[in-house]
């Protein structure tokens, strides 16, 4: 199989990255409802409530999970701020991976979304081979693959998962 991306480089690493938010932005994402303060205060570490709160704002604006250290520092410190805790007791390193899975899928049943493992590839494959029969350029598959995930309340994955079902059903 030739090698082919879907987006650059430029634009896989923008997708991979979690959005820069401005003042304004940063105070709407992480504006966050009661019930999910509320969980948010029940969990037991200062690093646990703060990178669970930062990664609901992300998903809020963009539907998508991020590795903790692709977090920016600003939002860590808004959020942190905003929960009174000093950044002192943010240690990214102390967030261990069983502790991410488990706030990923509180961040899903919260927002109502299903994990696509589970349901995206088997969403997507018939739409995929039909914008491919369609002669859509790759861009547009991915661009439009992400909307149908969003819109079906499936969470969007990252580059190569989308990149990978586009591509086999081109070649």
């Amino acid at each position: 199989m030739p090698r082919m991306n879907v987006l650059n480089s430029l634009e896989q690493s923008a997708f991979k990255s979690p959005p820069l938010f401005n003042s304004a932005e940063r105070k709407r994402c992480f504006d966050f409802p009661l019930a999910l303060q509320g969980i948010a205060t029940s969990l037991r570490s200062p690093i646990n409530q703060v990178c669970f709160l930062t990664s609901c704002g992300y998903f809020r604006a963009t539907r998508r999970f991020y590795p903790t250290r692709a977090f920016h520092p600003r939002d860590l410190a808004f959020v942190a701020e905003r929960c009174s805790i000093s950044m002192d007791a943010v240690r990214l390193e102390d967030y261990s991976k069983e502790t991410i899975a488990r706030h990923r899928q509180l961040i899903l049943e919260f927002y109502g979304f299903r994990t696509f493992t589970l349901a995206g590839s088997a969403l997507l494959g018939p739409e995929i081979k039909r914008l491919v029969g369609a002669q859509v350029k790759p861009k547009t598959i991915f661009a439009r693959s992400i909307d149908l995930l969003v819109r079906e309340k499936v969470e969007v994955p990252g580059y190569f998962p989308l990149a990978t079902l586009i591509l086999r059903a081109i070649n």
